[in-house]
Parts: C-alpha cells; sequence; structure tokens
C-alpha cells in the first residue's frame, strides 16, 4: 500500500468518527477470506491492521 493511500484511508476514517461519533471504523476486503486493511479505533473494539479471519467468521 502506498503512503498517499494509506495516509488517504486515515483521513478517511477521522473525519468519519468525527461525522458519526463512533469509536471503531475500518476499511476490509473480503474475498476468499476477510482482511482488515485499516483501523481507526478509539477503545472501541479489538480489531487490528492486517487481521485476516475466515469469510464465515466475520459477518
Amino acid at each position: 500500500m502506498t503512503s498517499r493511500f494509506e495516509q488517504a484511508l486515515e483521513d478517511m476514517l477521522w473525519f468519519s468518527s468525527q461525522s458519526i461519533g463512533a469509536r471503531t471504523l475500518f476499511v476490509s476486503h473480503i474475498e476468499e477470506t476477510f482482511k482488515v486493511i485499516k483501523v481507526f479505533n478509539r477503545n472501541g473494539c479489538s480489531l487490528e491492521e492486517g487481521m485476516e479471519l475466515p469469510k464465515d467468521h466475520s459477518i
């Protein structure tokens, strides 16, 4: 991931958090697995960047 893309994700998650008041927001990718790409977390839940789960455990 490029640093510009990562910065854009961080900015998007921060602004979204401010707008809707969420403690945890994340961007993920779902294909064969559920993979967390970027997390904005203020004591919400235990998601971590890079976390990968089987698709059927992610919903």
